[in-house]
């Protein structure tokens, strides 16, 4: 079993730690807020055997295997690099970093100290989005022409000032990642040419296949994705998180526990196998990501 540290408890941590818990290969070992306070009711609701209100003494804990990073965008990292230092193995919040540069840094960083590095993008990890992801790869769809995918909310609460005023802030870097993930991941190409629109991206691919993305703070959009092939077609409302899906006018139907299950089960997987890079969210594909934001 993986032990797993939550480093920032904030509204995200909630959900990554049901994840944890539904886990097969990883337990919920530290939480670690500012508020040795929230730190402690977090120990008591989910059973975590240490709480901590100091991220550098969490992570001198021998018992430690990896950090789970749920701070601020601006600050991931910060907090990846010092993780490593201590050579613990390391699964970020999306956006991982918000810029070429510092992604590459870190994954560097991390290929030195022998430390597995991901970053966490649950989307292409849950069992609905696997099991279309295997049907694409078996060509049950034939060859993919057009992917299209939206996730856009108007705010109407009241949201943390750094969202809007430091490095990797904007809808973009929140909710946008959402579908340039996904379709970058069901395209099953690398990246030919991007063309960006304000919050919405126009994506080519080296395989022919062509993507649409759109994001947004200010409208409502119906956030679902639409696959083409010349075989068939699958439609997802909420494809982020959801268990269901239309293929070819058909409902299929998974089962899922928590949707940060699977990421948190693939990477306690790849530490267990000795690996320190991701074969599904590799450097290449979180820099794919980044591509297509433009930074």
């Amino acid at each position: 079993m993986i032990r797993i540290g939550i480093y920032g408890l904030g509204k995200i941590s909630r959900r990554v730690i049901q994840g944890v818990l539904s886990s097969n290969n990883a337990c919920l070992y530290a939480v670690c807020s500012s508020s040795i306070e929230k730190a402690n009711i977090f120990k008591k609701e989910y059973q975590a055997e240490k709480a901590y209100d100091n991220y550098e003494r969490m992570l001198e804990d021998r018992n430690l295997d990896l950090v789970y990073i749920c701070t601020p965008n601006y600050l991931h990292t910060k907090h990846i690099q010092i993780a490593l230092s201590y050579r613990k193995h390391v699964v970020c919040e999306k956006p991982m970093c918000v810029s070429t540069k510092e992604l590459n840094d870190c994954f560097d960083y991390a290929k030195r100290q022998n430390c597995f590095l991901m970053e966490a993008h649950k989307t292409v990890f849950t069992p609905l989005n696997q099991k279309l992801f295997e049907m694409i790869s078996n060509e049950e769809l034939g060859e993919i022409k057009s992917i299209d995918a939206q996730y856009a909310t108007r705010l109407t609460e009241q949201i943390s000032d750094w969202h809007f005023s430091q490095p990797g802030s904007g809808c973009m870097f929140d909710i946008g990642v959402y579908p340039i993930c996904y379709v970058n991941r069901m395209a099953n190409s690398s990246i030919f040419r991007v063309s960006r629109f304000q919050d919405k991206a126009l994506i080519e691919y080296e395989n022919g296949c062509m993507a649409h993305i759109a994001t947004s703070w200010d409208v409502d959009m119906e956030n679902t994705a639409h696959i083409y092939g010349t075989k068939g077609s699958v439609s997802c409302k909420n494809f982020w998180k959801n268990t269901e899906a239309v293929v070819n006018g058909s409902k299929i139907t998974v089962v899922q526990e928590s949707d940060f299950t699977g990421e948190i089960e693939h990477a306690c997987t790849c530490i267990e196998n000795g690996m320190i890079e991701s074969p599904v969210m590799s450097r290449k594909a979180s820099l794919e990501i980044l591509k297509v934001i433009g930074v």
